[in-house]
């Protein structure tokens, strides 16, 4: 079979074809809080590239992102529409398979008070206003607005077959353009799994081939489809799909990108109700570990029965045990839960760490669990009714602890803050080693629950919310934020399916292991941990000091303005077959140049105001040394430098309306913004360095690893596969801080190479310690503040003259496929010697600070590492 359409685009990527900017009229109007993701950027980047370059494109692209759950597909979606509109685009079908997803996906996409809606409280674009509109049908719609018509395919597919008044027919996508949006759109080939008869495929209209009827009746009209589960397994669909898939990001890659909670699978020999209380307790411990760290999380546990019955049966009993819930109740759970790792630290923490009775402890959930508190949702009325209650689960003023359902959430659920699942029954329908339909649900069910709860981590404010933080320091408290428990009894087929299910959807990587990398006590003693230090840069808000102009964000002074209109109009006959007349204007157009300044104060001054960046207040954070707005219009290192080229008939041009100048100003104005914005650097790096002591930095971890070629493997345990390492014995090195090593290749043949020249070091120091750096110490980036956490740290000490001097070097081996990728990383070391500051002479010691070259075991690289190593360690230098 040819290249798949991703395929080709992956080789367009190698090329460096689909590095596109993403233009300001998307990130300027989606919400202020959305930062696009790197694979919405990716994802995004690849659809600039189709609609503007790509040489195979069809004028009416049918296209699936295949991307995983929980990924923001919505907000994608929000993305697209924004840049359709700018490509004239004017009317939107968003169809859904179920009728409970509509109102939610309303809320996101037109009501400002959500908290999870999706654009600017003004959406502007070229410099005008744009609403956002539902609509019931396109006929007669305004047309410089963004008219969405929302359906579930049920719906939509009737609407066909019946037209009623005052709804959408099949007209409608014959005499507009139209962009149609298919959210989980894995539903749309029903059809397509199945191959039917003759009879059947003359006598059934399809949802399937409805939705292929409206996309053909417009040569324009678009189909977008979004979905996480699309079976690319089966031959017809992988066929259908050949040339349609622009973007695919697995779930697995979204796992592994840090996008997700971490799955831990309890099994407990108990009966439901005890599941039931151990889930709660555990929600609890949640919630108390977040409020200690200034965070507001509201944990969430899904109860999820068998049947209808059973869910209200099970809820009934959850009922009664939380209101007769007693202290004794809870220290009885305590003692018996001592083998229980997670659960022991719950109670440790709640009990003894907050100092808390277990009489309090039962009132305080008697009452976080109440009944006005739980809900049932198996009803699908009323499920479609409490869908934005639902949608809004993190929100402050939202009280729902506990939801008790069968399999009505399994689609179109975005939660952030389920924490807990608990399956209340005990039966499997996986046979033979394959995993059941059931068992697959429950795993997609858990995936839907691993959302990653964003929060800002107290000891890492440059971490990104949405991404876990503790894979390297596990024991950390707030690692329980990071984790989905999912509660069932002790059944180890049921575990063997369950786990096949999760391996399957990419939600479980059964390679990941928890390791205990800890400081020898040797170096505990020692006086470099003890009383010395590690030196350190901070990152600040850019001060801009040497901004003194617009050149300085590489704004040019000469602008063309591309709209002013000619005057040509074209006569012909409604009816056809008349001559078709044009009246010429009296000249050709010209260009001709004109002085922004030259429009007038007023002019430009109604421009600015109307644009919030050009705002004084704004324009001073770009623009420090800047007086006032009057100045920023006349002055030529400012507005009264540039000049705009204006493309009209000579008499326009003679005489331009103060319109079409406050038109051609808002232009020039737009291109400014984009082009600061773009230039412009938010934070930097100081160079002034400070100490933090190395004993409150380098602590024993434990850490969660994902066995990647040599990583995660054991150096002391002789696992490794890097040659000779097995002749170093590394836990009797004191040079080697750690008991063992579980790093790359190229972080192995650095502590090999360093081994290789300990006795150099030794008879010219008196003592030497190489540190893992495992998030134990970061820089930042002098020129773009952008995070650094080199791999080691190497400490050099020695006495000369009376003086004891301490050289700290900052080393990063480097895979050869990550070197030019990271080129940055490289030459921020390499400035380390002659741009970080410091008090030279600290407590008495005389301290330097240096960078070296990426080490990588091969030529020439290895090369260059060496004589700077040589060069710098030498005492003669």
């Amino acid at each position: 079979m040819s290249q798949t359409l991703n395929d080709k685009l992956d080789g367009a990527v190698e090329l460096g074809l689909l590095k596109k900017d993403i233009p300001d009229y998307v990130t300027g109007n989606l919400e202020a809080t959305i930062d696009l993701r790197p694979y919405q950027v990716t994802a995004l980047e690849r659809w600039l590239y189709y609609i503007e370059d790509f040489p195979q494109r069809p004028t009416n692209p049918h296209l699936l992102f295949h991307m995983a759950t929980g990924s923001g597909k919505t907000v994608l979606m929000a993305a697209l529409i924004l840049d359709l509109y700018r490509r004239g685009y004017r009317n939107f079908l968003f169809f859904v398979n179920s009728a409970q997803i509509i109102e939610k996906t309303k809320e996101n996409f037109l009501n400002p008070a959500s908290a999870k809606h999706l654009f600017a409280p003004t959406v502007r674009i070229d410099d005008k206003p744009v609403e956002i509109r539902a609509v019931e049908t396109f006929d007669a719609v305004n047309m410089d607005v963004i008219n969405i018509h929302f359906t579930t395919i049920q719906g939509l597919h009737t609407r066909m077959q019946a037209p009623k008044e005052n709804s959408v027919t099949i007209e409608d996508f014959r005499d507009y353009k139209v962009v149609m949006i298919s959210d989980e759109a894995h539903h749309l080939n029903a059809e397509t799994k199945k191959t039917l008869t003759k009879g059947e495929a003359q006598d059934k209209a399809s949802w399937e081939s409805t939705v292929s009827e409206i996309f053909h009746q417009h040569p324009e009209n678009m189909l977008l489809e979004f979905t996480a589960t699309v079976d690319l397994n089966n031959e017809a669909i992988r066929a259908k799909y050949h040339d349609k898939i622009l973007f695919d990001y697995t779930l697995r890659q979204f796992r592994e990108d840090g996008y997700s909670k971490d799955i831990e699978l309890r099994q407990a020999d108990l009966p439901p109700e005890a599941r039931m209380m151990q889930a709660m307790v555990l929600s609890q411990y949640r919630r108390k570990v977040a409020e200690a760290y200034g965070l507001h999380c509201k944990p969430v546990i899904l109860m999820k029965s068998k049947t209808i019955k059973d869910s209200a049966d099970n809820e009934a009993a959850f009922t009664s045990m939380v209101a007769g819930l007693t202290g004794e109740a809870l220290d009885t759970l305590r003692t018996d839960s001592e083998g229980d790792e997670t659960l022991s630290r719950a109670f440790g923490f709640i009990m003894d760490e907050r100092a808390m009775r277990g009489a309090d402890f039962a009132r305080e959930l008697r009452g976080d669990f109440a009944p006005e508190k739980v809900v049932n949702v198996n009803n699908p009325k009323d499920l479609e009714n409490r869908q934005i209650e639902l949608n809004a689960l993190e929100d402050r003023d939202n009280e729902i602890r506990v939801i008790f359902a069968v399999d009505k959430l399994n689609e179109g659920w975005d939660v952030l803050n389920l924490f807990d699942i608990v399956r209340l029954y005990d039966t499997r329908d996986g046979k033979a080693n394959k995993v059941g339909k059931t068992t697959m649900a429950e795993a997609q069910l858990i995936g839907r629950g691993a959302r990653y709860f964003p929060f800002t981590a107290p000891d890492q404010a440059d971490a990104a919310r949405e991404k876990r933080k503790y894979d390297s320091t596990m024991e950390h408290p707030l690692r329980i934020l990071e984790e989905l428990h999912y509660h069932c009894s002790h059944n180890p087929k049921y575990i063997q399916d369950i786990r096949n299910a999760l391996r399957e959807t990419g939600m479980l990587d059964e390679t990941t292991q928890t390791v205990q990398l800890r400081l020898k006590d040797s170096f505990k003693q020692s006086t470099l941990y003890m009383s010395e230090h590690v030196w350190v840069n901070d990152r600040i808000r850019n001060p801009r000091e040497d901004v003194a102009g617009l050149d300085a964000y590489k704004i040019q002074a000469t602008f063309t303005y591309p709209r002013l209109m000619t005057g040509r109009v074209t006569e012909g006959s409604a009816f056809g077959g008349g001559q078709s007349t044009m009246k010429q204007p009296s000249k050709e157009p010209v260009s001709r140049d004109f002085k922004l300044a030259d429009f007038g104060k007023a002019i430009i001054s109604f421009a600015m105001d109307a644009n919030d960046f050009f705002h004084f207040s704004n324009l001073q954070a770009y623009f420090p040394k800047l007086a006032s707005a009057s100045e920023f219009i006349t002055s030529d290192t400012y507005l009264g430098g540039v000049t705009v080229v204006v493309c009209g008939l000579p008499d326009d041009l003679d005489n331009l309306a103060s319109r079409q100048k406050l038109d051609i100003a808002q232009y020039v104005l737009h291109q400014i913004e984009s082009g600061v914005k773009h230039e412009s650097i938010e934070y930097v790096g100081t160079r002034e360095f400070r100490p933090q002591k190395i004993s409150e930095c380098f602590t024993d971890k434990t850490l969660k690893l994902r066995a990647e070629g040599e990583t995660g493997l054991s150096w002391v345990k002789g696992e490794t596969n890097v040659p000779g390492l097995d002749q170093i014995d590394l836990a009797a090195k004191d040079w080697y801080v750690y008991d063992d090593s579980y790093g790359t290749d190229q972080e192995k043949y650095f502590i090999k190479y360093l081994h290789d020249h300990s006795d150099r070091l030794r008879a010219l120091y008196e003592d030497f310690h190489l540190l893992r750096n495992e998030k134990a110490v970061k820089l930042f980036d002098f020129e773009t503040g952008q995070v650094f956490e080199p791999d080691f740290l190497l400490f050099l000490r020695r006495t000369e003259g009376g003086s004891e001097n301490i050289m700290q070097l900052f080393i990063e081996p480097k895979g050869s496929h990550l070197t030019a990728q990271d080129k940055w990383k490289e030459d921020f070391l390499k400035q380390l010697k002659n741009e970080a500051k410091m008090h030279v002479f600290f407590q008495g010691k005389d301290y330097r600070i240096l960078g070296l070259p990426f080490f990588n075991n091969s030529s020439p690289k290895i090369e260059e590492f060496k004589a700077d190593f040589s060069s710098i360690t030498s005492i003669d230098r």
